[in-house]
């Protein structure tokens, strides 16, 4: 390979299918997992990273047998990873290390996290760019549906106005990790795996996982019987779990759920075919002639 020197004689190259590029990931987490530490460090990648990472590629790929396989890899790890009760424990009151987390991003005083200073109010040292919605706040402020993940959000009255905010990260200071890869998501990725598969049991099956989720959040134990239930089931479940870790929108346009479930939500919604990709930036495709443009952009 020769290295690109400059804009004018870089290599013309065509951009990779989802194929090809799947196919990278996978060859580069099989060459990594045999020469990484099989180890807790749960700010550096390790072996117990890569099955994380591997867990969630075949998820989106549907390769239910091996997404199950790596999921259960790390919940069978139970001395280092484990679901902690009340919810807020994983994340609130400073904690500064949590069994709940697999891989995540440190920050710091002197490098701190900039989604927490954009979505923490004003009144606590935030900026509040962006906030939930009043339809959200009440799901998860219903101790039927949320539970004690209401502990995600928090709110402030002003004047007689109640603002609500997002409360994942809670330090003062804005040095909350991001959390990259949690435990939870291992019991959703191998619920979800496992329904596929058609095992629904509750003792070993998608019910069981799907409710070990459930029952540290303080909830009942899933009502859901059949595979298209129970699936439906871990998808919601996954709505609210990881409420600001932006799994929501690549959950439904995996499934190819995004335009069922966003437009009932709201008539005045309307989710198009080519809006299941996002647009390529216009600057990037100024910059390499190579690149096209999705389509219907």
């Amino acid at each position: 390979m020769e290295p690109t020197t400059s804009l004018q004689n870089r290599p013309a190259i065509k951009r990779s299918t989802l194929a090809e590029t799947y196919a990278q990931v996978l060859k580069d987490l099989e060459e990594a997992e045999p020469v990484l530490p099989d180890a807790v460090n749960r700010i550096r990648a390790t072996r117990r990273t890569v099955w994380a990472l591997r867990a969630r590629l075949h998820l989106y790929k549907q390769e239910w047998a091996q997404a199950e396989e790596y999921a259960t890899k790390l919940i069978d790890k139970t001395a280092d990873y484990k679901l902690l009760k009340p919810y807020s424990t994983w994340f609130a009151n400073n904690v500064i290390a949590t069994q709940e987390s697999i891989f995540e991003l440190q920050f710091s005083l002197q490098n701190p996290n900039s989604t927490r200073l954009q979505m923490a109010h004003s009144s606590n040292g935030g900026q509040y760019r962006y906030a939930p919605n009043d339809r959200f706040v009440q799901l998860l402020n219903n101790p039927a549906v949320g539970g004690g993940r209401s502990a995600l959000i928090g709110s402030i009255t002003q004047s007689g106005i109640t603002n609500w905010y997002g409360n994942l990260y809670y330090r003062k200071d804005a040095s909350d990790p991001a959390y990259i890869f949690r435990i939870a998501e291992m019991y959703l990725i191998r619920a979800e795996a496992r329904a596929q598969l058609n095992n629904l049991s509750a003792t070993n099956g998608a019910l069981f996982d799907l409710n070990q989720v459930r029952d540290r959040a303080g909830l009942a134990a899933a009502v859901a019987t059949t595979p298209t239930e129970v699936l439906r089931a871990i998808e919601e479940e996954r709505r609210y779990e990881f409420a600001f870790e932006a799994h929501r929108w690549y959950d439904l346009a995996r499934t190819g759920r995004a335009k069922a479930v966003l437009e009932a939500l709201d008539a005045n919604v309307k989710v198009d075919d080519h809006e299941y990709l996002f647009p390529i930036p216009v600057t990037q495709i100024q910059l390499d002639p190579n690149l096209e443009q999705n389509p219907g952009y």
